[in-house]
């Protein structure tokens, strides 16, 4: 029996779908006996050459015409955006029509009434390439962790920014030239906006809450901060205190309730997520029975995600061919997650302060941070000023502290005469 797909989308990600069910046509059908047939194509140009050779008339220039064909069993979304992408993945669950998609901001803005479609008529919504490029983390989550209870997961979850930390820490540079080199070697968008602010990886880890606590993680409700104010000094350092700086999602259970996080942080250099380098991607997840478990691989590009959205498409096929429902359990309706308040999340901190080099500064400082109660842990200060009245770099390492708290005393200290900078603060890992 043959099983009609069509793809909404032939860019990059698209393109390597065509490419990936071309090519391995033969496996497909005589090694696990799936008839996987191209029928439609949506593009925006029709006149654009394309890398596959498909006939002209499977390509339209109407997303509608995927999700309306009756001889269409699978829709692939991977268009992009969101309230276009949200009206046809809808329409195509309504009408009974799996979907697999690689779109994690949709999901993260607009899944729940998807999720909830996709139960309502027994379809399955496929998104494994959502998140982490070709890592089966959605899998793994959903299916081969069942039998636990997920305490915690923390790791690298956009490719973009971990390009650009990896190179800064080998170049010694600043974040400006690494952007533009990842921008020029094609791991960074034109507009990188989403990837260097913390909300690529924000939506991606509210989507891996979801499946983790079988809760509902909004992507706007999770602390976020990005990396473009991490400078090269920062890098120093971090290496010189045994550190070194990654942009993490952190989701872990506190007290019955889920601390949800992204931001830049100082990880030891000892900890397996210190040794991830470039575009790669990697997650520690910790289950009750299975204890600690780390998952690695490239994060994005058109082959790893192409095949983190076949391997969703074949594994529907093989239950539509076996007569059989949608795998794992359903993803809709949840209740909100009870969140730990983002000014009672605690955090140890590496501050850098750009002061004048005189007497007393450290002293005042210090008394800013005991009347939040925020005990210090390390203080490093190297030479002094070439001249007098200078500004020299004071590191302070603080122990764990209430985000409102730290945040309190920053801003009090960041007012002193002798602060010349605004102050510079950045979250340290403790696995």
């Amino acid at each position: 029996m043959a099983i009609g797909i069509g793809l909404i989308g032939m860019g990059v990600v698209g393109g390597g779908v065509a490419r990936i069910l071309c090519d391995r046509e033969h496996e497909f059908k005589h090694v696990l006996g799936l008839d996987l047939d191209i029928r439609k194509i949506a593009v925006r140009d029709l006149s654009k050459p394309r890398a596959i050779d498909l006939l002209p008339d499977r390509f339209t220039t109407n997303p509608m015409d995927v999700v309306a064909d009756p001889t269409i069993q699978i829709v692939v979304e991977v268009m992009g955006g969101v309230d276009a992408a949200y009206d046809l993945v809808l329409t195509a669950l309504q009408n009974g029509k799996d979907v697999v998609t690689a779109n994690k901001a949709l999901l993260a803005e607009r899944g729940d009434s998807l999720f909830e479609a996709a139960v309502q008529n027994n379809v399955g919504l496929g998104f494994e390439a959502s998140v982490c490029g070709g890592i089966p983390i959605i899998q793994t989550l959903s299916q081969g962790l069942v039998a636990n209870d997920i305490q915690s997961l923390y790791g690298i979850l956009n490719g973009t920014t971990n390009y650009i930390l990896t190179r800064m820490t080998e170049a010694g540079a600043n974040f400006d030239p690494m952007l533009k080199e990842a921008q020029d070697k094609g791991f960074a968008e034109a507009d990188p906006t989403m990837d260097i602010d913390g909300t690529d990886a924000a939506q991606k880890l509210a989507l891996l809450c979801r499946l983790a606590f079988r809760q509902r993680v909004s992507s706007g409700d999770i602390l976020k901060e990005g990396i473009s104010h991490i400078t090269a000094l920062d890098i120093d350092f971090a290496r010189e205190l045994g550190y070194t700086i990654k942009l993490l999602g952190i989701a872990r259970v506190v007290d019955n309730r889920i601390e949800a996080r992204v931001h830049p942080a100082f990880v030891p250099h000892d900890a397996l997520l210190a040794d991830i380098r470039n575009e790669f991607n990697a997650v520690e997840i910790v289950g009750s029975a299975v204890d600690a478990q780390v998952f690695y691989g490239k994060g994005a590009g058109e082959l790893p995600t192409a095949s983190a959205v076949v391997a969703d498409l074949v594994a529907i096929a093989e239950r539509r061919k076996a007569g059989l429902g949608p795998a794992g359990a359903p993803l809709a309706p949840l209740p909100d997650a009870d969140l730990v308040p983002v000014d009672d999340i605690q955090t140890g901190s590496y501050c850098r302060f750009t002061v004048h080099d005189k007497p007393g500064v450290l002293a005042q400082i210090a008394a800013l941070f005991a009347g939040e109660n925020i005990s210090i842990e390390t203080v490093i200060q190297h030479g002094r000023s070439e001249t007098e009245g200078g500004t020299v770099p004071l590191i302070m390492i603080t122990h764990d502290a209430p985000e409102a708290a730290m945040q309190r005393a920053i801003t009090r200290i960041g007012n002193l005469s002798a602060v010349t900078e605004k102050p510079q603060i950045i979250r340290i890992l403790h696995p």
